[in-house]
């Protein structure tokens, strides 16, 4: 089966989704898209699409398939329904939208046109939090599970991760990848979550330009089904040229592992590259040191899946319901950090 792509935005994420797309086997990325004409034709050369500065031009012609959206979160509604109503397929960057308002006009666009609608939550695709998956699946660290999940970084310089109006801001754009990695390592929806946090980089010169940032550092608490519990730690506050710290730890009544960090260099500009992670064990039998697999950029995982749901007619465990899942939890830390209260969940289906 031959699918025709067009990738809508061409920055970071675009790029990433046309490397992705360039190494699936039948695809054939035929449009890109960008109201930056440079960006676009830079994009549009490297792999032999046609670029276009206007949107419908890109997703209206005929022989597109699939439609990937790596805009900002604030036109993931508008693109993703006129794709549906096109008769598109469509993978959308996460987070979802930015409210569930926008996400359930999405799925409805999609269910009513008979298109598969995918949200690219990558990291399940990753090699070493698939290997912490391992562990667990396996029994090596025992249940119930404490995870631990830290993201700390320097005041963003694309700026529109921290306007509230374009991408939510910092704690909106990440802590979804967080939710849904741990709905995917527990297969456990949360029961509980409450939240405190704030803006902690309103003095940074590089926010001095946005009127309305959003919320970039939070701590968050979560109960899930099972009695698992996760605590997330996002600051993207943190002074301009400031190291980032990314870590994952999962422990258990058997033992714990933990992410270390990256034995390679980070992804190269262009290609298909390879980042190896070492996954540390430690339990009554000492310290164990994995080391992944070789893993491609992380969008493969999510269009791998979305192949197979427009194959087979059913949905992928991307669709659109998962990814309204995690942006439910998005905007509940969200809204306990506003408010001083903590957010009760309804049981949910099985997850997916």
């Amino acid at each position: 089966m031959r699918l025709n792509v067009a990738i809508l935005g061409c920055g970071d994420m675009g790029a990433e989704h046309a490397v992705a797309w360039d190494h699936q086997a039948g695809a054939n990325i035929m449009a890109v898209c960008d109201p930056d004409v440079a960006r676009c034709q830079r994009l549009a050369e490297r792999y032999g699409a046609i670029g276009h500065g206007n949107w419908q031009d890109a997703i209206c012609q005929d022989a597109i398939d699939v439609v990937s959206v790596c805009t900002p979160v604030s036109r993931h509604r508008e693109l993703c329904v006129a794709a549906a109503q096109a008769g598109k397929h469509v993978l959308c960057e996460k987070p979802m939208a930015l409210s569930l308002a926008e996400a359930d006009d999405m799925i409805a666009a999609a269910r009513a046109n008979g298109v598969q609608l995918a949200v690219c939550h990558q990291y399940r695709g990753f090699g070493h939090f698939r290997t912490l998956k391992a562990l667990i699946d396996d029994g090596s660290l025992g249940s119930p599970l404490a995870m631990r999940m830290t993201d700390w970084r320097e005041v963003r310089p694309k700026l529109a991760m921290h306007r509230r109006d374009m991408n939510g801001g910092p704690v909106h754009d990440m802590s979804g990848h967080f939710f849904d990695l741990a709905r995917f390592m527990t297969g456990s929806e949360a029961v509980r979550l409450s939240a405190v946090g704030g803006v902690l980089g309103a003095d940074k010169p590089r926010l001095a330009e946005i009127d309305d940032p959003g919320i970039d550092s939070a701590d968050i608490q979560a109960r899930l089904e099972g009695g698992h519990v996760l605590s997330i730690s996002i600051h993207w506050g943190l002074p301009e040229g400031t190291p980032e710290f990314s870590h994952v730890s999962v422990s258990g009544p058997a033992g714990y592992a933990q992410t270390a960090n990256p034995l390679d260099g980070e992804f190269p500009a262009d290609g298909n590259p390879v980042l190896k992670k070492a996954v540390v064990l430690s339990n009554g039998d000492g310290v164990h040191r994995i080391v992944d697999a070789d893993y491609p950029r992380g969008p493969a995982i999510c269009i791998a899946d979305l192949v197979g749901a427009i194959r087979t007619g059913e949905p992928g465990v991307f669709d659109g319901q998962a990814g309204r899942r995690a942006l439910e939890l998005v905007l509940a830390a969200l809204e306990s950090v506003e408010s001083g209260r903590g957010v009760n969940f309804s049981p949910t289906p099985a997850i997916r």
